[in-house]
């Protein structure tokens, strides 16, 4: 049986069942009335809670002032730290719970701090939202069926997260409030360890969105590497030293984020990192992440160097005149 939370939240298994009939039939009408919902915040609000219906119990605050489209979609430092002030109470039992966020989402809209249209809009420069569904809705070529699911996909990570096709990580990533509330809270149990530069460690977490998710996914999929609150923290300000230092080291990369991480969990499968002294630890995830820039970076004029080999080599020229 679901075991409600302490917190005001949708129906977890009725709206996993509303993500799933909105996956089964791409661009059919049960998507198109999502999206023709999602142009009026009533209708939208209604239409979640009719289709998923709600648990009652404590309600966090709403952000104090209306978002924009933008600051909603990829709100600023600022706007992160707001959120988790006035959320920090929020065990992490709750704040990783879909049908949480869900209805934190469906109150912002209802409230019109949010515009249910937000929802739509994807993390590019593409057509805002209300545009995007539009667009799709209007749409008679071959593409309909894909940009109307496409939407429909959009809303769903947005409003609380999507497991069905993004798995545990969609919550911590793709839902603004959610995402607000974890890199902030990390932030903070980072500072908490060495009272490290708040600035510092959040111009990692904040680095990209997909670096944030690389790291998101490490703690989530990986917990015998990085589940360690110790091991995580230092190994991230090991990280927030060096690219603080080295601000165009190649660890700035999702791929040799993972080429780190690998080796972390090559040291922690031989011997127990979170039992270090704290300095000692600091030490080891110090000496890892330079050890690894080192690399990543000799690696880098290597490749560079064979490209340059390359283009010299006799031939590369035929065909110029």
């Amino acid at each position: 049986m679901e075991r409600k939370s302490a917190y005001r939240e949708l129906d977890a298994v009725k709206f996993a069942g509303f993500r799933r009939r909105l996956l089964r039939a791409r661009g059919g009408a049960y998507q198109r009335r999502l999206l023709q919902a999602a142009q009026n915040n009533e209708t939208f609000v209604g239409f979640v809670r009719e289709e998923a219906g709600a648990y009652a119990g404590k309600t966090p605050p709403l952000h104090e002032f209306p978002l924009t489209e933008s600051e909603f979609k990829d709100p600023p430092w600022t706007t992160e730290m707001s959120l988790y002030e006035a959320w920090k109470d929020l065990p992490a039992r709750t704040a990783c719970r879909p049908a949480f966020w869900a209805d934190v989402t469906s109150r912002h809209v209802e409230d019109a701090r949010i515009d249910a249209s937000y929802l739509a809009a994807n993390g590019g420069t593409a057509a805002r939202g209300a545009q995007r569904m539009e667009l799709a809705l209007g749409d008679d070529s071959p593409q309909r069926e894909r940009r109307i699911d496409d939407c429909v996909r959009t809303i769903l990570r947005r409003l609380g997260g999507l497991p069905e096709a993004r798995g545990t990580r969609t919550v911590y990533v793709d839902c603004p409030f959610a995402r607000a509330w974890w890199r902030e809270r990390l932030v903070r149990e980072i500072g908490e360890h060495r009272g490290a530069p708040a600035a510092q460690v959040r111009s990692v977490l904040c680095l990209s969105q997909s670096y944030w998710e690389e790291l998101v996914t490490l703690v989530v999929s990986r917990n015998s590497v990085l589940g360690s609150d110790k091991v995580r923290s230092r190994f991230i300000l090991g990280l927030a030293d060096l690219l603080f230092e080295q601000p165009d080291s190649p660890l700035r990369t999702g791929k040799e984020l993972r080429r780190a991480c690998r080796t972390l969990g090559v040291m922690q499968a031989s011997r127990e990192l979170s039992v270090l002294e704290d300095e000692d630890l600091q030490v080891q995830m110090d000496r890892l992440v330079r050890r690894q820039h080192e690399a990543s970076v000799t690696r880098r004029r290597a490749e560079e160097a064979r490209d340059i080999v390359t283009d010299d080599s006799p031939g590369s020229a035929e065909g110029a005149d």
